[in-house]
């Protein structure tokens, strides 16, 4: 029955589509193509035919990671860089009616991205390949369809059966939105609208764009382009357009300029984003439109000032964070994305680097949104590769369109605000290849983009400094080399500095060449030369296995953990969107609404410099609970604030003054006692802050938090349910391991649960997970019904706990 739905559902659209020749959907038609697919494991010899038998094959919807899907293994392939995780061959099957009106159409299908390998077909015809599994790609279906009314299949062979062939955990499968596209065949190429910011204030901003138009008519065409850009209001503030004539056959390229007044800048306080419009029409009739959200900014990078925007200094306070959702694997739906930006932005982050591959495009939507710049990244390595199956094979062949399709993908994002073309690469230690290969990848960006920086990351500064290399760039990410801010900026002072990888922790003292002292970090905390940093991680991930528990110094290349860890804990946030100790150190640090936060030691780490982890914080938690009374705890107090006072249970322990440039948070040693233990700021205007921890009780009862209590019955959005072990006075019990059960009944599912331990091997896809540090989390997704959804958690002879949804 769901097939036929599928089908049915397509072919109205599709009749919609092909009589509609006034206001069509916007982006060349995108139609969302993710519903119903029919998925098997392994290989299938002939299930690239239309004809072949997949009755048995199950039916799921796309994002998709069947990598996720399998439990941790310590003997995968994969190893300690992919979280011990599963790997190999998956197909991909899709049946959908040739619609009226297709013979006059362009139809294509758009996948946003799929890991690794894929290969294409349609009605059994070959399409191609790409290897490289965070590009977005796009193959034309018209010459293959069959005629009105017969059934087409796609199919899809996605293969990561060569392991490792990535640093971190990649998912497997088509892990990102898919759409088919129905275009008239006089057409806007695909990402062929390019707006950017010539010049702005408050008083006028000039914008230009380029639109590159397609004619596939046997004969010339004239057409008139008009392009409008709509404010937050929906009223027209600004047009352009053209009168021209499209060859046959060929493709061309026209530019306009639009000149508004008063316009609504964007930036990360006030992301006011404009609606840009572009309309094509050929005697009378709309043969295409594009829209895209677009803010008017301009921004600037100076070696002396670091970075403006809108000619206003912003410090660069910025995370690196790889591209999955955490329990939900690399198949990251749209509200993960959302969430995931909305608890950093609350921490004071406001740059993001994409670590190391383009991102979705829904993550960059929503970074214009609600006000974030981003690093967009590309590689992790070149021709040296660093992995046994990753990219350097296929480097040659295919960067260019690698390269090509994700600048044109995303240049139209005004969060975007440099291009990074690496990531500690190899050739950091080949000077040939390096001052061969960094000319071939700028030439190849700045065919398609050159308004913006281009830059990479560099954890060898020595060696690219004796090659030269870097003075080819625009500017220059430094990855854990502070040492080097100062020296770099006095010996080259028309470089532009920033730190595009840093750890979170303030105190890690020359333990090795390349590490800091805390004047070092201070510097660029405070310089404006250091345009900013990219802490080393926003959140936890799957993959690099026990990264956040290797030794200080360079001792880590010889500790390395390794299982039973599946991933890395050396986040501000943990891979559920907890927030750790070391967000609320940042949040003291990056914001100015004033705080206080205690942290109490559950390792000697709290107390001693020397064993605290190279990629973490120290081992603290918001705790008051300890087995002896008496024995001493070292406090961490976090925050922005000149004087904090210390109390436990009423009474005084004394008053600090903070200064950060002498410690970075202040540092009690308290003799335990139950109770209370309370940190009492205040500000300079005599404001009073204060946060506090209590011992908690034995567990008592579970409470359900969710993040949402409506969602849209689209099938694809979540609601993010927090789970907290609480004892009978509702106080948390900051280390309660008990496994919860989860049962969700009505128009929703049981999407992923998961924990903040990077240890725990419990399935991310089952129905039942341990508490971690007293909590746990159940990710709830719509299915197409409305009404409600139930979920009930249990743990043992706790009482149940229940919350209710909506879907709508």
């Amino acid at each position: 029955m769901k097939r036929i739905r599928l089908i049915s559902s397509l072919f109205l659209l599709f009749v919609v589509l092909a009589s509609c020749n006034k206001e069509q959907p916007d982006d060349n038609t995108k139609i969302p193509f993710d519903f119903d697919w029919k998925f098997a494991l392994e290989d299938h010899q002939g299930a690239e035919q239309p004809g072949f038998d997949d009755s048995g094959w199950r039916i799921l919807d796309v994002p998709h990671d069947f990598s996720i899907e399998h439990p941790f293994d310590s003997t995968y392939a994969t190893g300690a860089g992919g979280g011990y995780t599963y790997s190999g061959i998956g197909w991909y099957r899709k049946a959908f009616r040739t619609a009226p009106g297709f013979s006059n159409k362009k139809i294509g299908i758009l996948f946003d991205g799929v890991y690794r390998n894929s290969e294409v077909w349609i009605n059994g015809q070959y399409l191609g390949i790409r290897p490289y599994g965070y590009s977005s790609f796009y193959y034309d279906l018209t010459p293959h369809l069959n005629p009105e009314g017969e059934e087409n299949v796609i199919a899809v062979k996605v293969n990561t059966s060569e392991q490792p062939n990535s640093r971190w955990y990649t998912g497997s499968g088509i892990y990102r939105h898919v759409w088919l596209l129905a275009r008239n065949r006089l057409h806007i190429d695909q990402w062929g609208v390019f707006a950017r910011t010539v010049d702005a204030s408050e008083d006028e901003a000039s914008i230009d764009i380029s639109i590159e138009l397609r004619n596939e008519n046997d004969t010339d065409r004239p057409c008139t382009v008009i392009t409008r850009l709509i404010d937050i209001e929906g009223k027209e503030a600004g047009k352009a357009g053209s009168e021209i004539e499209v060859k046959a056959g060929q493709p061309l390229k026209i530019d306009q300029n639009i000149r508004i007044v008063k316009p609504s800048l964007w930036s990360v306080e006030q992301p006011d984003l404009y609606r840009l419009e572009v309309e094509v029409r050929s005697d009378g009739t709309l043969t295409d439109s594009y829209t895209t959200s677009f803010g008017i900014r301009t921004f600037d990078f100076d070696p002396d000032k670091g970075f403006s925007l809108n000619g206003k200094h912003l410090k660069l306070k910025g995370v690196n964070n790889h591209h999955d959702g955490g329990p939900l694997g690399a198949a990251v739906l749209d509200h993960t994305h959302k969430r995931q930006l909305e608890i950093l932005k609350e921490m004071g982050c406001n740059a993001l680097r994409m670590s190391h591959n383009p991102p979705a495009p829904e993550l960059l939507a929503y970074a214009d949104s609600l006000g974030f710049v981003v690093i967009n990244e590309i590689f992790d390595e070149w021709m040296d590769g660093k992995t046994p199956a990753g990219y350097a094979p296929h480097f040659e062949e295919w960067h260019e369109r690698d390269i090509e399709n994700w600048i044109k993908r995303d240049r139209n994002h005004p969060s975007v605000i440099a291009w990074s073309i690496g990531n500690e690469l190899r050739e950091q230690y080949n000077k040939d290849n390096a001052l061969k290969i960094i000319p071939m990848l700028l030439d190849a960006g700045r065919i398609h983009d050159n308004t913006r920086p281009f830059t990479l990351a560099c954890n060898e500064i020595v060696n690219f400094n004796d090659f030269g290399a870097l003075e080819l760039l625009d500017i220059v990410g430094y990855n854990y080399q502070e040492a080097f801010y100062k020296e770099d900026h006095e010996k080259y002072p028309d470089r532009v500095i920033y730190g595009s990888e840093t750890v979170m922790y303030p105190y890690h003292d020359h333990k090795a060449w390349q590490m800091r002292s805390y004047q070092q970090w201070l510097d660029g905390q405070l310089e404006d030369y250091v345009a900013g940093e990219f802490l080393w991680t926003g959140f936890d991930y799957i993959g690099e296995a026990g990264i956040g528990h290797v030794g200080t110094g360079f001792e880590f290349w010889k500790t390395w953990p390794e299982w039973p860890w599946r991933g890395a804990d050396c986040g501000v946030i943990d891979m559920c969107g907890f927030p750790k100790p070391g967000y609320w150190f940042r949040k003291a640090l990056w914001n100015d609404e004033p705080m206080v936060y205690i942290a109490v030691q559950t390792d000697e780490s709290a107390r001693n410099r020397e064993v605290s982890s190279f990629w973490n914080w120290p081992k603290v938690e918001a705790h008051w609970n300890h087995d002896k009374t008496g024995d001493t705890l070292a406090v961490h107090v976090y925050t922005n604030v000149p004087g904090v006072e210390l109390k436990l249970n009423g009474k005084s322990l004394g008053s600090r003054k903070w200064d950060l440039k002498n410690e970075a948070f202040l540092f009690w040693e308290v003799p335990y006692e139950p109770g209370k233990l309370e940190a009492i700021g205040k500000t300079e205007e005599g404001k009073t802050v204060s946060f506090a921890v209590q011992t908690a009780g034995e567990p008592a009862k579970i409470v359900l938090s969710p993040d949402r209590k409506t969602i849209k019955a689209d099938k694809q959005d979540l609601s993010y349910v927090t789970v907290q072990v609480v004892d009978a006075n509702d106080v948390p019990v900051p280390f309660a391991g008990n496994m919860i059960e989860f049962e969700v009944e009505g128009a929703g599912k049981l999407a992923a649960v998961g924990n903040g331990d990077q240890q725990s091997h419990t399935p991310l896809k089952g129905d039942k997970m341990e508490a971690y540090l007293g909590k746990c989390l159940a990710i709830i997704q719509s299915t197409d019904q409305k009404g409600e959804i139930i979920i009930t958690a249990r743990s043992g002879t706790l009482p149940a706990a229940t919350a209710t949804l909506k879907a709508e």
